[in-house]
C-alpha cells in the first residue's frame, strides 16, 4: 500500500511544481507588488481577476475535463488524435467569439467592475490573457492524458519563470503598475502557447469529428454551471467588499487571500494526479482501505500547511508586505482553513468521482453558493474583511460535510476517524498555544513558533497516530529524495 501511495506522491510533486503558474508569481512578487501598487490598485487587479475567471469558465466550456475523459474512451491513436483536433476546433469556433464579445464590451465591463472606465485597458489585457490561457489548456490537457507529467511540469515552470521576470521588468523597471502585472501574464501565456500548441498538434490530423464534438460538449458544458457556482463561492466576496467597504479593502483582503491560497498548490496537484490513481485502483480488492489511507495522509499534509501558514501569518505579512497591507494577516487563517476543507473535500469525495453523478455536484455547488452569498450579505457590511473570510470558511466547511455524506452513500470508505481526530487535536492545540503566547518581537516569534511546528510530529507520535511501518516508510522516502532517486517512473514517450 505504501508503494502505491509513494508513486501517487511522486506525481503530486511533479504536478505541484508544474502548476504554480500565476499564483506563485503573485505570491513571490508580494514584496514588489505591495510596494509598487497601492491597495486600491491591488484591489482593481483582484476585481479584474474575477472577470477573467468568469470568462475562462465560459470559454473553456469544461474542455479540460471533457478531453481527458473522452481521450481515454479510445484505444486507437487515430481516434485519440480526432479527440484532440475536435477540441481545438471547438475552442476556436466557440470560445474565441466569446472573447471578442468581451473585448467589445471592455469599457462597460470596467465600469461595472471597478466603478470607473479608467481601467478599460486593464480589462482588455485580462481578456486577451484569458483567451490564450484557454487555448493553452488544450496541449496541457493532452500532456496530462499522455501521462507526460515531466513535460507538463517543465512547460508550466517555464511559463512561471517568464511571467515572474516580465512582471519585475514591467512593474519595477517600466513603472506600469497594475497594467504591467496583467501584461506580464498575457505575454507569458502567449509565449508558451506559441510553442506548445504547434508542437502538440505536429503530425496530428486536424480532422473534426461530429461524434467526438457531441461527446466533448455534452460532458464539458454540463460542468460549466458548477464552475460558475464555484466562482461565486471563491470570488464573490471581493465584489461585496468593493460595494460595502472600498476597493482598497479588496486589495488588502486579496493579499491576505494570496497567502491563504498557498494550500491551493497542493489541491491543484492532487486534482491532476489523483483521478488516474483513483480509477486505476478501483478493481483492487484493497481499494477502499487504500483510498482511506490516502485521505488520512492528504489531511495530514494539508493540515501541516494550514498550521504553518496560519501560525506564522502576522510575521510573514510583516516581513513580506508593505505596512499598508499589514491587516491582511488577520484573514489568512480563515482563508487557509477554507482551502483546507476544499482540498480534503475533493479527495475524500470518492463516491461522487467514481459514480460521475453530475446532478449531485450541481446541487451541492448551488447550495454552497447560496449559503456563501447569504453569509457575505450578512457579514461583510458589518465586519468587512473578516466577514468575507468567515463566509469563505463557512461555505467550504458546509461543502465538505455534504461531499462526505453523499460520497459515503455512493461508495462507502472506511475513513480512519481515530487518526483524523488525533491530527485535528494536535493541529488546533499547537495553533492555540502559538497565539496565546505574547512573543514580543518577530525573531522571537519565528523561533518560538518554529519550535512549536517542529513539535507536531513528536506529538503525533506520542498520541499513537503513526502505525507500524509508517515511520520506516517515510524515512525511506526522504532518503530517496536526498539521493535524487525519482519517485515517478518515466512513462514511455515522456
Amino acid at each position: 500500500m505504501f508503494d502505491k501511495i509513494k508513486r501517487l506522491s511522486g506525481h503530486v510533486l511533479v504536478y505541484g511544481f508544474g502548476n504554480v503558474g500565476n499564483r506563485v508569481v503573485g505570491f513571490l512578487l508580494i514584496p514588489v507588488y505591495s510596494r509598487y501598487l497601492a491597495p486600491e490598485d491591488y484591489g482593481v487587479l483582484a476585481l479584474v481577476a474575477m472577470l477573467g475567471q468568469i470568462l475562462y469558465t465560459l470559454m473553456n466550456m469544461g474542455q479540460g475535463s471533457a478531453l481527458f475523459r473522452t481521450y481515454f474512451r479510445h484505444d486507437d491513436p487515430k481516434d485519440r488524435e480526432a479527440v484532440v483536433a475536435t477540441s481545438l476546433w471547438l475552442i476556436l469556433g466557440l470560445s474565441c467569439p466569446i472573447g471578442l464579445l468581451a473585448l467589445v464590451l471592455s469599457k462597460p465591463l470596467a465600469s461595472l467592475l471597478t466603478g470607473s472606465p479608467v481601467y478599460t485597458v486593464w480589462v482588455v489585457l485580462a481578456i486577451a490573457g484569458v483567451t490564450f490561457k484557454v487555448l493553452l489548456r488544450l496541449p496541457m490537457a493532452v500532456l496530462r492524458a499522455r501521462e507526460q507529467s515531466r513535460r507538463y511540469a517543465g512547460f508550466s515552470v517555464a511559463q512561471t519563470v517568464v511571467g515572474l521576470v516580465l512582471a519585475i521588468v514591467f512593474v519595477v523597471g517600466l513603472h506600469l503598475g497594475g497594467r504591467g502585472v496583467l501584461l506580464s501574464q498575457l505575454v507569458a501565456e502567449l509565449a508558451v502557447c506559441a510553442y506548445l500548441v504547434p508542437a502538440t498538434l505536429r503530425g496530428v490530423s486536424l480532422r473534426f469529428s461530429r461524434r467526438e464534438a457531441h461527446d466533448l460538449l455534452t460532458y464539458g458544458l454540463a460542468l460549466v454551471p458548477a464552475a460558475l457556482l464555484s466562482f461565486l463561492i471563491h470570488l464573490s466576496d471581493r465584489y461585496f467588499l468593493k460595494y460595502y467597504v472600498s476597493v482598497s479593502a479588496v486589495g488588502i483582503y486579496a493579499l491576505g487571500y494570496r497567502f491563504g491560497e498557498i494550500l491551493y498548490f497542493v489541491i491543484l496537484a492532487f486534482e491532476l494526479a489523483y483521478p488516474p490513481f483513483l480509477f486505476g485502483h478501483l478493481k483492487n480488492p484493497e481499494a477502499r482501505p487504500l483510498f482511506a489511507r490516502v485521505c488520512t495522509y492528504y489531511l495530514a499534509l494539508m493540515g501541516i500547511m494550514w498550521l504553518c501558514v496560519s501560525l506564522l501569518a502576522e510575521e510573514i505579512v510583516t516581513i513580506m508586505a508593505a505596512p499598508a497591507y499589514h491587516e491582511a494577516y488577520r484573514v489568512i487563517p480563515w482563508i487557509a482553513g477554507a482551502f483546507l476543507f476544499q482540498g480534503i473535500g475533493a479527495v475524500w469525495n470518492v463516491g461522487m468521482q467514481v459514480n460521475r453523478v453530475v446532478k449531485y455536484r450541481l446541487l451541492m455547488s448551488a447550495s454552497t453558493a447560496i449559503l456563501c452569498l447569504s453569509v457575505n450579505f450578512l457579514l461583510i457590511p458589518r465586519f468587512g474583511m473578516m466577514g468575507a473570510a468567515a463566509s469563505a470558511l463557512t461555505a467550504f466547511v458546509y461543502q465538505f460535510i455534504v461531499q462526505v455524506l453523499i460520497g459515503q452513500r455512493l461508495y462507502p470508505i472506511p475513513y480512519e476517524w481515530g487518526r483524523v481526530l488525533r491530527l485535528s487535536a494536535v493541529g488546533v492545540g499547537i495553533y492555540a498555544v502559538g497565539n496565546l503566547i505574547g512573543w514580543g518581537s518577530i525573531p522571537v516569534a519565528l523561533l518560538g513558533k518554529g519550535l512549536l511546528l517542529l513539535s507536531a510530529p513528536l506529538l503525533l507520535y506520542a498520541t499513537g497516530f503513526f502505525e507500524a511501518g509508517e515511520v520506516t516508510g517515510v524515512k525511506a522516502l526522504v532518503a530517496d529524495f536526498r539521493r535524487g532517486r525519482a519517485v515517478v517512473r518515466p512513462v514511455e514517450g515522456a
